[in-house]
Order: structure tokens, then sequence, then C-alpha cells
């Protein structure tokens, strides 16, 4: 897996260092492109982890819902710094700072209901 998003990574790189001489304005684009192949590759990967989590979740006990506002806050993260490396290479690093910051608002939202079911684990158990 690693040989595989190495060889993509050195191959993008490659590209956007010569679209970057004689097309620049392509080079956003190879960049995107690379990412979003080396995302792809990766997720017969991811697949098989969020099926093993969902397995230990289901053993667990724990709440699907719980579950399920981890994988989310999870992919906004990443998707977020993706984006955010995405707007740093276009030149726009004022976008990339504010990007950043707007996920994690969303992150911070997102948790309040882990908070929750964690506060009334906490409560079921005090009063066991």
């Amino acid at each position: 897996m690693i040989f595989k998003l190495v060889g993509i990574a050195i191959i993008g790189v490659i590209v956007v260092s010569l679209l970057k001489t004689a097309k620049p304005e392509f080079a956003v684009f190879a960049t995107i492109a690379t990412g979003v192949v080396m995302v792809i590759t990766m997720l017969s990967a991811l697949q098989n982890v969020i099926l093993a989590f969902d397995g230990i979740v289901q053993k667990s006990g724990i709440d699907d819902g719980i579950f399920t506002a981890v994988l989310k806050i999870i992919g906004i993260g990443y998707l977020t710094e993706y984006s955010s490396s995405v707007a740093t290479d276009a030149g726009c690093g004022s976008i990339a700072q504010k990007l950043q910051f707007g996920g994690k608002i969303v992150i911070f939202l997102m948790s309040i209901s882990i908070v929750t079911a964690l506060v009334d684990v906490v409560s079921a158990l005090v009063n066991v």
C-alpha cells in the first residue's frame, strides 16, 4: 500500500513540477488529481478499518450513533486538512487558514453529541 502511495506521490510531484514551468494554471488541477488518486487507492484499506471498528462497536454495545459521529469527525478532519493543503498550494494561504478554523468549529459542534453520550454513560454508572 505505502509503495503505491509513494509512487503516485512521486509521479504527481513530477507532473506538478513540469506543469508549473510549462502551464502553471494546470498545476493546481494536477495536485488535486494526485490527491484524489491517492484517496481512491486508500479507500479499500479504509473500508477494512471501518468494518473492524464497526465490529468492535457491535461487541462493546456502544451506540451506533456515537460510532457514526466519530467517523464523521475523522472524515471532516481529513477533508479539511486536504482542502486546506490544496488552497495553500494554490497560493491562498489565508483561505486555507479560514478553512482549517471552520473545520475545527464543525468538529467541535459534532463532538457535542459524543460528550452528551459520555455524560449519560457516566451518570448511569454512578447511579448503579
